[in-house]
């Protein structure tokens, strides 16, 4: 009889043929990592070079010595651990200047004023510092949170320890460059930073260190990095977040770069006091203990975006409706110093214009005063005539509906003109100004001039009885000129 045949030999044999390859992939990767990783390569290599600039017997022997092994430079105040000069052997040495890397002198002769044994190298390249191959120390597909900064971009960290415009010319062009375009293009008129700013959009005082995580990248092509996410959202913002409302601001590709640098330099990282500039030093306390404030240059900053030079109303596309001209003369001579410095610092609920005041924009009582002291070099405000009696609401509604909702909106809340039943605008509005404004209208913008167009003075105060009907209830408001 022929013995029975054991069914768990199949399995013996596929068990000893997986140990086998398990063990032959242990084996290659003991040699991949021990006698050909790269460093080991790269010191080889370099060590070659060595001895081929050697110029005589104690820089030969200095070669030969040369030991290939692991080095790490660790700097536990930054919580730095890196071993990047185990393949970047002669950054520091001028000898390897026309070497191509990883064998180069680092460019700039930056390690004569940054050691590497001080700094280390993620704190200002970032990437896996452990790393001791490139794929794993750039990092960008592994679960890092901060991948190796292209060498384009690595002007960002330089903002962590130095201020930027004290810099050398040329030393931080792109940091700088993007520094002054985010004041041009008034991106602090939607962002927030250092707590001054508007609030349709996010706070950036510590965007340069999110992760890509943080980010919605559903529509982002390309290297998902934060800051592939900010140049293509330079570019084209609604693209990369459906229905954003921030408008492309038409950078040329250098200028995307500058603004990405100067993003990615925003960082609320602490750094020990003991690797600050002076200079970063003296911008801090010169943050902390500010001049007098400039009225034209915080206009540019928070205004300009939406106002543009405000001598003209604007009409804004994007939004299809027409920003008002607040430097308008013609406007200026009507508007009382109260309302607008009510105006300014409590916005218009409902719009696009937000609150500058210290609760909501973050401006000082000093900083407000300042924007209003620029608005009024277009024009002093003049005495108004006296407003006529309220009158009939009835008629005033009938008069409103057929000359001013087409703008203002049946509602008073505003299409393409200015809402007239918004609460601040009623606070702050006098009878005054409104009657006046309806009998001049206003230069350079859609505002007719009604009084000369036969609207009669009690037809005005039928009109402004109308308009108060949307004044907030409570105590009546105390304006000037009423």
């Amino acid at each position: 009889m022929k013995p029975s045949s054991d069914p768990s030999r199949t399995y013996k044999w596929a068990t000893l043929v997986c140990a086998v390859v398990a063990v032959g992939f242990l084996f290659a990767a003991a040699v991949r990592e021990n006698i050909s990783a790269d460093w080991r390569r790269y010191q080889a290599n370099y060590k070659k070079i060595l001895l081929a600039k050697a110029t005589d017997d104690t820089a030969r022997r200095t070669a030969e010595r040369f030991p290939i092994e692991i080095r790490q430079v660790t700097v536990p105040t930054l919580g730095a651990v890196d071993r990047c000069v185990s393949c970047h052997n002669g950054i520091d040495d001028p000898r390897m200047a026309s070497e191509a890397n990883p064998y180069k002198t680092h460019p700039k002769g930056l390690l004569k004023i940054h050691p590497v044994e001080r700094f280390g190298c993620t704190v200002c390249h970032q990437g896996q510092g452990a790393a001791l191959n490139f794929q794993e120390a750039k990092a960008e597909d592994y679960f890092w949170d901060y991948p190796l900064l292209p060498a384009s971009l690595t002007e960002a960290t330089c903002n962590s320890c130095h201020d930027p415009d004290a810099l050398p010319p040329g030393a931080a062009a792109k940091l700088v460059r993007g520094k002054k375009l985010y004041f041009e293009k008034g991106c602090a008129s939607c962002h927030k930073l250092d707590g001054k700013g508007g609030s349709l959009g996010p706070a950036l005082d510590n965007v340069g260190l999110k992760t890509k995580h943080q980010f919605m990248r559903a529509q982002l092509q390309g290297s998902q990095t934060v800051w592939n996410w900010m140049a293509e959202h330079f570019r084209d913002p609604a693209k990369i977040v459906p229905a954003s409302l921030m408008p492309a601001p038409a950078l040329t590709e250098l200028d995307t770069q500058a603004l990405t640098v100067y993003m990615l330099s925003l960082r609320q990282r602490e750094i020990p006091s003991e690797y600050l500039a002076r200079d970063k030093i003296e911008e801090k306390y010169a943050r902390l203990h500010p001049g007098e404030p400039d009225g034209k240059t915080l206009y540019q900053q928070y205004c300009a975006s939406c106002h543009d030079t405000g001598l003209f109303t604007r009409w804004d596309k994007k939004f299809g409706r027409f920003v008002p001209g607040i430097r308008n003369s013609a406007f200026l001579k009507t508007e009382e110093d109260e309302c607008l410095l009510e105006t300014v610092r409590e916005g218009r609920p409902g719009t696009r214009m937000p609150g500058w005041g210290p609760k909501a924009g973050g401006l000082t009582e000093k900083e407000l005063s300042a924007v209003l002291g620029y608005l009024r070099t277009s024009a002093p405000f003049q005495d108004l005539p006296p407003a006529p009696e309220r009158g009939s609401a009835e008629r005033g509604k009938v008069l409103f509906n057929h000359e001013c909702a087409g703008c203002h909106g049946t509602d008073g809340k505003g299409l393409i003109a200015p809402a007239l039943a918004n609460p601040v605008f009623q606070k702050a509005a006098s009878d005054a100004f409104i009657a006046q404004t309806i009998r001049l209208g206003r230069e350079n913008t859609p505002m007719p001039a009604f009084g000369r167009a036969g609207i009669s003075e009690q037809e005005i105060g039928d009109v402004l009885a109308y308009l108060r009907q949307w004044e907030p209830k409570g105590p009546p408001a105390q304006r000037a000129g009423r």
